[in-house]
């Protein structure tokens, strides 16, 4: 038992769980993407509210939105590096707490990261043909989570491209 008690310890300082959902809600009539569709990204709204407090390090949050977006989009090479005949994701983040890590390690649920985003999804003429919804928190964990109130954008990011792929038909509807 003595054996795993160090283990065990940094499973737990190391250790994170969250959530992450997302779902697209097509326009009326719309009800896919062509495959082949690339997207430029539109600067991200800060709905949010939330101001940081003078003394704590602070992060401009639809800049943060976008930066990690486009980044996603690139990895995924659908990034539309041209904007002529391109898709847009135009994001706004209505939902931020930036948490705590010493409260995830605590009690999970205590301290949770959360983001909220709301992307609209438009085609080359500027119509809205859908919106993606996305959920992401950081519930649990420790150490490994400092720093989780700016990388979950990140995760954000990723779960707003995962839906735009199961849309354009490029990997299966996640449930």
């Amino acid at each position: 038992m003595k054996k795993f008690l160090p283990l065990l310890l940094l499973a737990v300082l190391l250790g994170a769980c969250g959530t992450h959902r997302h779902d697209m809600e097509f326009s009326a009539g719309k009800t896919a993407i062509p495959a082949s569709a690339k997207y430029r990204v539109e600067p991200a709204e800060d709905d949010t509210g939330f101001t940081f407090d003078e003394k704590e390090e602070s992060i401009d949050i639809g800049k943060a939105m976008t930066d990690a977006l486009i980044l996603k989009l690139r990895e995924e090479n659908l990034y539309a590096e041209n904007s002529v005949g391109s898709f847009a994701v135009k994001p706004t983040v209505t939902g931020y707490e930036p948490g705590n890590a010493f409260g995830r390690w605590l009690m999970p649920g205590v301290g949770s990261t959360k983001v909220e985003v709301s992307s609209a999804v438009l085609d080359p003429e500027q119509q809205t043909i859908g919106s993606i919804k996305t959920r992401n928190t950081v519930d649990g964990g420790g150490a490994f989570t400092v720093g989780a109130w700016k990388t979950v954008f990140e995760d954000a990011a990723e779960e707003v491209v995962k839906e735009l792929k199961e849309s354009m038909g490029l990997i299966a509807e996640s449930k």
